[in-house]
């Protein structure tokens, strides 16, 4: 508010107020998989948790697997149309 709206009396009109939409619901779709040690690397039963690379969130072991094992009813994949 400048000085000779405040001088005046004058109040200044406040901002509409801006709809703020939902975050996208993230489908955990690429799990990065962590191990303890070098030995179980590659070894998906032996990961003790998962980070998403798209929300950062961290999840156990055992929730990563079951994650990773329906994917593909969180993400459907759509059949090609023909051209």
């Amino acid at each position: 508010m400048g000085f000779l709206s405040r001088l005046l009396g004058r109040k200044e009109e406040s901002p509409a107020t801006e709809a703020v939409s939902p975050e996208p619901i993230c489908p955990h779709a690429t799990l990065i998989p962590h191990w303890d040690s070098a030995e179980d690397m590659g070894k998906p039963e032996r990961a003790i948790s998962y980070t998403c690379e798209s929300c950062k969130e961290t999840f156990t072991g055992e929730e990563g697997r079951r994650l990773m094992e329906h994917v593909g009813e969180r993400i459907p994949i759509e059949d090609e149309q023909p051209v």
